[in-house]
């Protein structure tokens, strides 16, 4: 992680930081345009793509961004990436087009529709990462062969479940020990969970 960050410092230095299109602006979207805004160095979010663009917009609002635009073609999220203004959108396939977007962070719960736009950022050369483990497990094979056909970079993100389990069995296996199980067991689990019972976590992380 320590020449990641030093990767993305340079890049800050240089004027040339990484531009990311989110696409999806759900709970975790909102923490990952957070992230993306206040903790990354040599980033920026250039735009948010959600089929409602009120809550695009709002994902920026909650990280602290106060101007945006709503943009509806290729021209203008360029123009936008161009000024450094951040740019929300309903068209999930706009930033796939765009030469002023240099990956694709998806973060949808839609398995069919995540796929779709895999492959259209692989067709226009863009680099996919994506949190949606669902459809990782379902299409991750094909999306990754057909990620390595056009030369780019299909990947998981360390942020959701599986992607942590590998770094934790890479951890496990520098030990020198063999790792013969791996799961995902949270002790936070509720069997008897019910919507009422469910109701204030969802009110306190923004789930309703």
């Amino acid at each position: 992680m320590i020449i990641v960050d030093t990767e993305l410092k340079k890049r800050a230095e240089e004027g040339r930081p990484v531009r990311v299109a989110m696409i999806g602006a759900g709970a975790i979207g909102r923490g990952v345009a957070s992230q993306i805004v206040n903790h990354t160095t040599g980033m920026v979010l250039a735009v948010v793509a959600n089929r409602t663009v009120a809550n695009a917009a709002r994902a920026l609002e909650l990280s602290g961004v106060s101007e945006w635009q709503v943009v509806s073609t290729v021209e203008g999220l360029d123009e936008c990436v161009a000024k450094g203004i951040p740019a929300v959108t309903d068209d999930l396939y706009l930033a796939c087009e765009s030469a002023g977007v240099d990956i694709i962070v998806e973060v949808l719960s839609d398995v069919e529709l995540a796929a779709a736009v895999a492959l259209r950022a692989f067709y226009r050369g863009k680099d996919y990462l994506t949190m949606n483990a669902e459809m990782d497990a379902t299409f991750g094979l094909e999306l990754r062969a057909r990620a390595d056909e056009a030369g780019v970079v299909y990947s998981v993100s360390d942020g959701d479940q599986p992607g942590v389990e590998m770094n934790l069995w890479r951890y496990v296996k520098s030990l020198g020990l063999e790792p013969l199980v791996c799961g995902n067991i949270k002790g936070l689990q509720d069997c008897r969970r019910n919507p009422t019972t469910q109701e204030g976590f969802a009110k306190t992380w923004n789930q309703g």
